[in-house]
């Protein structure tokens, strides 16, 4: 009978198999333990971001209660609306004559009307605020060449070149402020400043922009206004910066 041979033991063949095992072995394990230690520093990464953004903003809630503290405690508005601008007319002009902000805060001169504001944007782009109040539109219906529509056409023109430069701006629109009966018979065109009023609502409404109802307090309450009937006197400034800010995200300092 025929009996098969066992070829014989090829131990170059076995040693030609195993060394490229070994190789790739030892190079897995390398790269293993490379992943592992990247890993652990990526792990110990994390921790250190983490400790820091808890530190930056306990650092934050800190600056915002000191901002509190001083605005409410001193009347110094100028902290709550450090990063905000008003601007407007002589009325507006008023929060810097009395006192109230910093002319880094404002934007506003005497006779201003939406007609020649335009001009001043770059200023307000300059400052580049947060949060922007417009205060406009008792100097156009005193205008006689001003209606309704060239005051709404030269408002959004305001907004449009703001909000291209200031995209990340919150834009908020004060009504015009009423006059005193006497005013009225002086100036029968401020009969107006109502329907003024309601179409600017519905322009801040088409634009989503914020409208602030400034209008009702200071009709309920002339004895704010100056003899002019016009223009208002000091002690009425605080009661529009906090309408301002309990309307505006600047709520949020509080």
């Amino acid at each position: 009978m025929y009996k098969k041979q066992t070829p014989p033991f090829n131990k170059s063949l076995v040693v030609f198999i195993l060394i490229p095992c070994i190789i790739i072995i030892v190079v897995l394990l390398i790269h293993y333990q490379s992943v592992a230690r990247e890993n652990a520093k990526v792990t110990e990464g994390i921790q250190a971001l983490t400790t820091l953004e808890t530190r930056d903003l306990y650092t934050m809630e800190e600056k915002i209660d000191y901002m509190k503290r001083k605005a409410i405690d001193s009347g110094d508005y100028s902290a709550l609306f450090g990063n905000a601008v008003v601007f407007g007319d002589s009325i507006a002009e008023g929060l810097g004559l009395y006192g109230f902000l910093s002319p880094t805060s404002l934007v506003a001169v005497m006779g201003k009307s939406t007609e020649n504001s335009l001009e001043d944007v770059p200023s307000l782009v300059n400052l580049a605020p947060r949060n922007v109040f417009f205060e406009l539109g008792l100097n156009d219906i005193s205008h006689p060449d001003s209606t309704l529509d060239s005051y709404l056409s030269h408002y959004e023109k305001i907004i449009d070149a703001v909000r291209l430069q200031l995209p990340n701006t919150q834009i908020y629109l004060c009504s015009i402020f009423p006059v005193t009966d006497e005013a009225l018979k002086e100036k029968p065109e401020f009969s107006q400043i109502e329907t003024y009023n309601t179409a600017l609502a519905e322009m801040a409404k088409r634009k989503n922009i914020h409208y602030i109802d400034t209008y009702t307090f200071l009709k309920n309450n002339p004895q704010y206004h100056e003899q002019d009937g016009i223009h208002v006197i000091r002690e009425f400034y605080p009661i529009w910066m906090d309408t301002l800010v309990n309307n505006s995200d600047l709520k949020n300092l509080l």
